[in-house]
């Protein structure tokens, strides 16, 4: 029996909105604010496994950056060899299409944010393989990423 009556409890855990203490979701981190609420999720992130910890940020991708595209089947983060790789699922495809990128680096200056690089990146399709290539030559897609967010900070120091 629980100390107090169980409609308190469901009263801690829902409110007129939905869930108070709800999961917690990668998607969390990408809609970061500031404050104590950004402090707890980064403990909570920091206590996950590794494992887990990469998994939040394939279910992320697949709920925001995917969406609309296919989702991301597998994602491996060998932070040693520093490489990352993942299978997509697109829409339109037949096949997995595969993503590799290799000597990646996370840049850390003193007083900066960090800046990730993905270093070389490779695609299963050749067409799409030369279509980042030269999105990345002229710049539309960045070759150093600044990581802003201190949470974000948090999930990219975690994974890779």
């Amino acid at each position: 029996m629980l100390p107090f009556p169980r409609t308190h409890f469901e009263t801690l855990l829902h409110d007129g909105t939905g869930l108070i203490l709800k999961p917690m979701q990668f998607s969390d981190f990408f809609n970061a604010g500031s404050g104590l609420v950004d402090t707890v999720k980064i403990v909570l992130f920091r206590m996950l496994p590794r494992g887990a910890q990469i998994e939040k940020v394939r279910a992320e991708i697949n709920s925001v950056l995917l969406k609309k595209y296919g989702k991301m089947t597998r994602l491996e983060i060998d932070k040693q060899n520093k490489t990352i790789s993942a299978d997509l699922d697109l829409k339109g495809e037949k096949e997995v299409v595969q993503i590799k990128l290799s000597n990646y680096r996370l840049i850390q200056e003193e007083g900066k944010n960090p800046l990730f690089e993905a270093g070389t990146i490779e695609v299963s399709r050749e067409w799409l393989n030369a279509l980042l290539q030269t999105l990345v030559k002229t710049s539309v897609i960045p070759e150093q990423i600044e990581v802003k967010n201190l949470l974000h900070q948090t999930v990219v120091k975690s994974v890779l």
